[in-house]
């Protein structure tokens, strides 16, 4: 790991997937994200994020959506606020790749220069609290994952201290 990043996600309108609990939703949702994704016009960025929902036990994916985006379109899936606020962020290996090993240690390595921070701590759900998980998304582009290149970005949630 390189560097860390202090990001803020702002409160934004996301597609919600749900619980993925099978491989049947888990490529419907691949395909309505990519198919409405292709569609937007000049986006720099990946608008969709996954975590492991650690009280459910399932995987979960959110797609961010533009501020101009037509919500009644969307009827497959449920229209929720991105969980928002502080991440600190890394860049490791796509998980799928070396079976996590870079991205457990990155986010190790996040965690460990959180706690060494004098200004900011981990977030801890609680009740009360909105829901924050660890999640990342894919970076670099989808072409070259045939070549054994996957970057994924880590974002882990945290707080400034005192919060």
């Amino acid at each position: 790991m390189q560097s860390v990043r202090i990001i803020e996600i702002p409160k934004i309108k996301a597609v919600f997937s749900g619980p993925l609990s099978s491989k049947e939703k888990l490529e419907k949702f691949i395909k309505w994200f990519s198919g409405y994704h292709a569609s937007l016009k000049g986006e720099l960025f990946p608008r969709d994020f996954m975590w492991y929902n650690e009280r459910m036990n399932v995987r979960e994916w959110f797609y961010a959506l533009p501020p101009n985006a037509d919500l009644q379109q969307i009827t497959d899936y449920e229209i929720v606020d991105l969980p928002s606020g502080l991440y600190a962020a890394a860049s490791c290996l796509n998980a799928d790749l070396d079976g996590a090993e870079d991205w457990l240690s990155t986010r190790q390595e996040i965690n460990d220069w959180v706690q060494k921070s004098d200004k900011f701590d981990l977030y801890v759900n609680g009740e009360g609290r909105e829901e924050r998980y660890p999640m990342f998304h894919i970076v670099s582009p989808g072409w070259m994952m045939e070549k054994g290149i996957s970057i994924e970005d880590l974002y882990v949630p945290i707080v400034e201290k005192g919060e």
